[in-house]
């Protein structure tokens, strides 16, 4: 059976590719006034969620989120393209799951809960940290093709080797062609990835501990405020008119 085609979608001058949940979305910060800052018409969206495809559009409704030009799910493991949210097949051919049958097994020994995800693309956990720690230690002695990411102090990804947001974001733009200008934001462990890009990078005021300690890059702009405000903050200072901050 042959695979449909999807297109790549043409990406305007600037690119926000963001994280959702706590970076843009946030039950403590209203996030309608960034879209107006954004100024849409010359921005376009790219949302990099470790949410599984469904959460991450049930979230897109509810919060009445504009629609993005490109969906990553999974923590970089799955692409989606159009209206849709169809599936990129090419970058799911790259998804190599042989050794998530038994990194499930060590993490069943270790009474480690798996997170209620519908999903192929990763596995997922909720995990304390000595759990982590004796979870990574098994990975690695018995060589297991997988990347572990833990974030939030409980939420434990399990990805094939060199499979993150970093990675995705990086094979979506080479399949647009984009040689325009990119901003990367985010507020956990899971988007270290986008961070180490060299893009210029947004760590909102909520921002964890492990991206408040890449403060020595010049490319990472710091927030005071939280979630979208955050976000706000930094593109008017990195794009509002030099006449604009005069007046």
């Amino acid at each position: 059976m042959n695979e449909k085609m999807l297109t790549f979608p043409y990406l305007k001058p600037r690119v926000l590719a963001t994280d959702l949940d706590n970076t843009i979305v946030s039950d403590k910060v209203p996030h309608t006034d960034l879209w107006e800052t954004l100024a849409l018409e010359n921005t376009s969206l790219i949302y990099i969620t470790g949410r599984y495809r469904q959460s991450a559009i049930d979230l897109i409704e509810r919060e009445q989120l504009p629609k993005p030009d490109i969906l990553i799910c999974d923590v970089g493991a799955s692409i989606y393209l159009g209206p849709s949210y169809e599936l990129d097949q090419e970058w799911a051919s790259n998804i190599k799951q042989e050794d998530f049958e038994q990194v499930n097994t060590i993490a069943k020994s270790i009474d480690i809960a798996r997170q209620p995800i519908d999903t192929p693309w990763r596995l997922a956990y909720f995990a304390s940290e000595l759990q982590v720690q004796i979870l990574k230690k098994a990975i690695k002695q018995h060589n297991l093709a997988v990347d572990l990411i833990f974030s939030s102090e409980r939420d434990v990804d399990i990805l094939p080797a060199n499979i993150n947001k970093g990675a995705a974001l990086k094979y979506v733009l080479n399949k647009c062609n984009y040689d325009g200008e990119v901003v990367v934001a985010g507020d956990s462990e899971n988007d270290l990835s986008l961070f180490n890009l060299g893009y210029p990078a947004i760590a909102v005021g909520n921002a964890c501990d492990a991206i408040l300690a890449l403060s020595q890059n010049d490319h990472i702009h710091y927030a005071k405020g939280h979630a979208s405000a955050g976000v706000k903050e930094i593109w008017e200072r990195l794009y509002t008119p030099l006449s604009q901050k005069i007046q």
